[in-house]
């Protein structure tokens, strides 16, 4: 028994002395310090949320040592009764007493006074506190726990909020400076967060857990959400200018396009007469009419109308490139006339070859068809559809003939 009663006392103040340790390493934080007031630090006067947490934190911890007073006297009494047993035959009842004072509900807190609501006509004003010292050591974790956070809280906020509000104001320069290149709605937003970080900064001191919960709760908020729309308006900007390059080229494209369109319906009217399939150009009064309407958006968009111009751009380059696939068209109609026409004046000369190798090439009528195919094909313009009935003609006579 005695074993057990020896056990019992070496984990107690071992206990005790590990609590003391943790204690004395709180107290001597500059933050606890500063909190409480020292001859070191003067006590600082808390205001709002950091008052509402810390002073019931001191006042746990307040209690925090006296409980610990109580739990130190009742292990060196129960040490003082242990080393009056004696080394053998120690009393049973010796040895229950001194595993009582350890187990059992021996420590006395300070009375709870009943509520006179709550009380019968024998009810005693006044109920005595006994708890064993395992329970008030539990107590004591839990209040040490929430004071320690609190402390700790404190600590990080004094030793970190001067750097995050410098941080915020580093963003909200930066944010004002894209927002004022892009002319965007966030700069009230941002001048009304440097004026509460100017506020926020004088209630560091007195309120740095007050001061912590408004950065956390409004200025990141807000910075994030001016971030986003200032990066969705520079995304933004990025793209109707990267359209407004397609758009020149776009138009550069179409100029050239143009020209060798009209360059090919010029030589087209001059070299075939009287086809169906010539296609004509855009006139420059067209092409003029979309140079303009794009000075026109990139003056919109000077003028700060993004939106607006994002719809006209897109309806810009459906018109561009509706210009660009007519003009191909034209291009490609007008320039397969004259090569249709080349086309004939090289077979005619084939065929021309071919008879003379056959030795018909001084035949009558195929000298007169040749003659009459040669005479459409070399004067301008060229009735394109009779020269290739004749080559036709021409090549059916010279194949009958063979």
């Amino acid at each position: 028994m005695t074993d057990e009663i020896d056990q019992l006392l070496a984990d107690w103040k071992h206990k005790i002395k590990v609590v003391s340790q943790n204690l004395l390493e709180l107290q001597e934080q500059p933050t606890y310090q500063r909190l409480c007031g020292s001859p070191s630090f003067p006590r600082v006067d808390l205001t709002g949320i950091t008052a509402t947490r810390v002073t019931p934190a001191l006042e746990a911890m307040n209690d925090l040592f006296q409980y610990f007073d109580l739990l130190v006297q009742v292990v060196e009494k129960a040490s003082k009764l242990r080393q009056q047993l004696p080394r053998f035959l120690a009393s049973e009842q010796k040895i229950y007493e001194v595993k009582q004072l350890l187990t059992g509900a021996s420590i006395e807190l300070a009375s709870v006074q009943t509520p006179l609501a709550d009380r019968e006509l024998l009810t005693a004003t006044h109920i005595a506190n006994a708890i064993a010292p395992a329970q008030l050591l539990q107590v004591m974790n839990d209040a040490f726990s929430v004071a320690r956070d609190t402390v700790l809280a404190v600590d990080a906020a004094w030793a970190n909020l001067d750097r995050i509000l410098a941080d915020a104001e580093s963003q909200i320069y930066s944010l004002q400076n894209l927002a004022e290149s892009l002319d965007s709605n966030s700069l009230s937003e941002l001048v009304q967060s440097q004026a509460t970080i100017a506020s926020l900064r004088q209630r560091i001191e007195q309120d740095p857990l007050g001061v912590s919960a408004e950065v956390e709760q409004q200025i990141k908020p807000m910075l994030a959400k001016v971030k986003l729309v200032v990066e969705q308006a520079l995304k933004q900007q990025h793209q109707i200018r990267e359209k407004f390059a397609i758009a020149h080229d776009l138009l550069e494209k179409l100029t050239t396009i143009h020209s060798s369109s009209v360059a090919a319906f010029a030589e087209s009217q001059e070299k075939i007469v009287n086809y169906l399939i010539q296609q004509t150009p855009l006139t420059d009064v067209q092409l003029d009419a979309l140079s303009q309407w794009l000075t026109r958006l990139e003056t919109k968009l000077a003028e700060g109308l993004v939106n607006p111009v994002m719809v006209g751009l897109d309806n810009w380059m459906n018109k561009a490139k509706e210009y660009i696939a007519s003009e191909q068209r034209a291009y490609t109609a007008n320039t397969t006339l004259l090569d249709s026409r080349r086309e004939l004046r090289g077979r005619l000369d084939a065929l021309k070859a071919k008879a003379f190798a056959k030795g018909l090439i001084e035949d009558a009528k195929l000298s007169e068809l040749a003659e009459q195919a040669k005479q459409l094909l070399y004067t301008r313009p060229t009735a394109l559809d009779k020269a290739a009935e004749l080559v036709s003609q021409y090549e059916k006579r010279l194949n009958g003939k063979s």
